[in-house]
């Protein structure tokens, strides 16, 4: 069972799972289908999870997780992607969330539920709750229902207009 990252009296799979459930409604409203992997605290093995997206037809598939670093001054988020067809979603989450907080950028990675989606797939990495003042930021409901808007945004973006350009990373956050 992966639980995913504890830090700072935060349970990553809580805080993924909370911006899940608000995204949900967020993407229903603007005519989505919406088909989740987890709507409760169960884990899904990641070939599951790829599994299940794999089964529908033209989709986009995003994981959503928080971040831990040894390092605890790092900060923001990140998009990763692993296919060329998910790099224009991916660009579009990370210039989205990029207006409330840190923009990371987006990056490749081999990650399983990346590689083995057929589909545009992204995995957000929505902060480093691994750093004190960004844990009691995604510890807060408010900022967890601005990730899932901004990144609700995004797909809409992604789906209804053209991909976005890279945006280079704000400070301040």
């Amino acid at each position: 069972m992966d639980s995913g990252v504890a830090r700072n009296h935060l349970q990553e799979k809580n805080l993924a799972l909370d911006v899940a459930l608000r995204l949900r409604p967020k993407l229903q409203a603007k005519g989505f289908n919406i088909v989740m992997t987890r709507s409760t605290d169960v884990f899904i093995p990641l070939n599951t999870r790829a599994a299940i997206s794999n089964a529908h037809s033209s989709v986009f598939f995003v994981s959503i997780h928080f971040n831990d670093s040894p390092a605890r001054y790092i900060h923001g988020a990140t998009v990763y992607y692993h296919s060329a067809m998910s790099a224009p979603i991916a660009q579009t989450i990370a210039n989205s969330l990029g207006q409330i907080t840190f923009n990371r950028g987006i990056m490749t990675a081999n990650f399983r539920v990346l590689r083995k989606n057929r589909y545009p797939a992204v995995l957000v990495e929505c902060g480093f709750i691994s750093n004190k003042a960004e844990a009691a930021r995604c510890g807060t409901p408010e900022f967890r229902e601005q990730l899932a808007t901004k990144i609700a945004q995004a797909i809409v973006q992604a789906r209804y207009s053209v991909p976005a350009e890279p945006q280079a990373p704000l400070g301040g956050y």
